[in-house]
């Protein structure tokens, strides 16, 4: 199994899991002593290890093994996320980050339905860190997506500078071309590839021609998902699928990982004893 721990790891050390890591290893997945486990704790790379001893209050595993590897999207996709509702945003970071997003930024539009108190937002940050960080353990992600702190939307497009190495990519129905289209004429055959590309995801309503208005003069390009009307935590998915499939990890093999795996990983380190 793959936990991910906030703590500083290192090969030949001993780490200490306790409270919510020990519950879930001993008590629901039943782990004993002498069983593999996979630690990483967003630095990059995991750790692989063995559990050597059970406690009544913790556990401790021993660090055998490094590997490097870095699951990551090849193309960095950043989300600016209006706020949801509920389940709805919970819905967005999981599925996000599993499909490779590099960073979610939940944004405050005309109308969005979500206000977050300021006494709120620690814990809600906190729900939503344990929720990337637990689609990481499944999906296999070494280094978390970004999760950013929630933001106005006209207060990001005055922060946004146009110098930054990102491409803007907003969703509008009435807009001329379509995200696929736009993708394929501008990026599959072009040689210089954005650093990154970043999405701009409208609540349920839809932005307002107000907004959509400062992104574009902001230098964000405006294209349709075509002829039906998605959720919005829809919609949020769909680009980043869509991406994938045109120019991200969709379009080539998993060889790379592979590759990674069985050389550099055995290769360079050490065995389990």
């Amino acid at each position: 199994m793959r936990r991910y721990v906030n703590q500083p790891l290192a090969i030949g050390t001993d780490i200490i899991l306790e409270d919510e890591d020990y519950n879930y290893i001993i008590r629901v997945l039943r782990h004993r002593e002498g069983d593999s486990i996979v630690l990483f704790n967003g630095e990059g790379g995991e750790y692989h290890g063995i559990i050597i001893e059970i406690t009544k209050r913790h556990l401790t595993v021993r660090l055998k093994k490094y590997n490097p590897i870095n699951r990551g999207s090849r193309i960095k996709i950043n989300i600016l996320q209006s706020l949801v509702k509920g389940e709805k945003m919970d819905f967005v970071l999981q599925k996000g980050s599993e499909l490779g997003m590099h960073s979610i930024t939940p944004i405050v539009t005309e109308r969005s339905v979500l206000h977050l108190k300021k006494e709120q937002l620690p814990k809600r940050l906190e729900r939503w860190h344990q929720i990337i960080t637990s689609a990481c353990e499944q999906c296999g992600l070494n280094i978390p997506p970004q999760l950013h702190e929630p933001i106005a939307l006209k207060e990001w497009i005055e922060n946004h500078s146009s110098e930054e190495e990102s491409l803007l990519i907003t969703l509008s129905p009435t807009a001329e071309q379509s995200l696929g289209n736009f993708l394929s004429c501008n990026l599959k055959n072009s040689d210089t590839m954005p650093a990154s590309i970043t999405f701009i995801i409208g609540p349920e309503g839809g932005l307002s021609d107000e907004e959509i208005d400062l992104l574009q003069k902001a230098g964000a390009h405006s294209v349709t998902l075509g002829p039906r009307i998605l959720r919005t935590e829809t919609a949020a998915l769909s680009v980043i699928s869509t991406l994938q499939g045109v120019i991200g990890d969709w379009s080539e093999t998993a060889e790379r990982t592979i590759e990674i795996e069985n050389d550099e990983y055995l290769q360079t380190h050490e065995e389990f004893d």
